[in-house]
């Protein structure tokens, strides 16, 4: 796709320390104890937590090591509840870890850029915050998912709400993990609707960084890779065999990971322009926003590019089709036929269910022409963007 052009110029950013493998959870505590002697924070979600699950073994081991403070994290984190847990950390604390999903990593880590300072996040969160440059000393942030779909865990943002008003980000290089754990056996824990909202996610950031106008030669290879490992991972996690399940859950977590890895560096398009709003105005499942939007969105863009005759309309209908071959299809409407099967089959639920409805979209278009939409290899009109989220109800 590249010989025959000019490699345009681009960046790549840099990537945490990476860990991966079944029961490589094992492995943590006593690096945790070599590294991060002393005061450690922990934050968890509620269900990893409960005794019997890796949270309460971790906590237990830790806290004949160190000082712990465990924090659980609930839902989408909001700048409230950030600096709440950040004014009760100790300010020399040694480490942040975080074990759950991606709002528990997203806390955890608005958390560790915020200890050593004691400052508010409401100081740096873009386009809502005081706009103040971020420098200052942070602590170390250590990331076990438990989900595979945000990829948080390879991001330098944090991604924090307050319902009815915003969904930004605080963002900066110093935020990135400074290891990551990924034990794919942590995600036998996570409920199935769960599992499969968030490696819709997943799949949706390796489709949309692949096919943004701002991707390069390495997050091709890296969303490309990611897609084959998505592909049959679902299917092979419900098998009844457990050599199966294990192959699905490491090709699903792995998938995720590099789905943050290819969005910190190529971006994303129009179904995650609308997923923010979406999220910021409705409490609907981020993952199953995209899921129901990823169709409609890819079907807009195919025919708008098919209008559009620049060598990079060419290169990205290229990439749909490769897309689609990987998916066992031949044409473009084959793929949109696979995006349609993935949403019904393992996210049923219409985002009417969450409060959208055909007349109260307007909020969402007046606050999508920012962040991940400017990605989007085309401009899509207001008109289509609604006609998108109209068919996701």
């Amino acid at each position: 796709m590249y010989s025959n052009h000019p490699i345009a110029n681009f960046s790549f950013a840099t990537h945490p320390e990476m860990h991966f493998g079944l029961g490589i959870r094992s492995q943590l505590s006593e690096f945790l104890q070599k590294n991060y002697a002393g005061k450690l924070v922990l934050l968890t979600g509620r269900s990893i937590s409960q005794t019997g699950q890796f949270g309460a073994e971790l906590l237990e081991t830790l806290s004949q090591s160190h000082t712990i403070q465990h924090f659980i994290v609930s839902g989408e984190p909001s700048p409230d509840l950030v600096d709440e847990i950040v004014l009760k950390c100790d300010a020399d604390s040694t480490a942040v870890v975080a074990l759950g999903g991606g709002s528990v990593l997203d806390a955890a880590k608005a958390v560790a850029g915020l200890i050593p300072s004691q400052t508010s996040v409401m100081d740096y969160l873009e386009g809502v915050g005081a706009g103040k440059p971020f420098n200052v000393e942070t602590c170390p942030f250590i990331a076990v998912p438990t989900t595979a779909g945000t990829g948080s865990e390879t991001t330098k943002n944090a991604v924090l709400s307050r319902i009815g008003y915003f969904k930004k980000s605080f963002r900066d290089n110093k935020l990135l993990a400074r290891s990551v754990w990924l034990d794919p056996e942590l995600l036998k824990s996570c409920p199935k609707d769960v599992l499969y909202a968030t490696g819709m996610d997943a799949f949706t950031q390796l489709l949309e960084s692949y096919t943004t106008k701002n991707a390069n030669p390495i997050t091709d290879a890296l969303a490309l890779q990611g897609m084959k490992l998505f592909k049959g991972a679902f299917e092979a996690i419900d098998s009844d065999k457990e050599t199966e399940q294990n192959m699905g859950y490491s090709n699903l977590m792995l998938a995720a990971t590099l789905s943050g890895t290819t969005l910190a560096n190529a971006g994303l398009g129009a179904v995650h322009g609308l997923a923010g709003p979406i999220g910021a105005f409705f409490e609907a499942p981020h993952g199953i926003v995209c899921a129901k939007l990823l169709a409609p969105i890819t079907q807009a863009n195919i025919e708008a590019l098919h209008k559009n005759s620049s060598e990079l309309a060419k290169s990205t209908l290229d990439k749909y089709q490769t897309i689609a071959k990987l998916f066992d299809g031949e044409t473009l409407e084959d793929l949109i036929l696979t995006l349609k099967h993935y949403a019904q089959t393992y996210t049923p639920q219409g985002l009417g269910q969450y409060g959208l409805t055909a007349d109260n979209l307007q909020p969402v278009i007046d606050n999508c022409r920012s962040g991940s939409m400017l990605g989007n290899v085309v401009s899509l009109p207001n008109e289509v963007l609604i006609n998108a989220m109209k068919q996701s109800l």
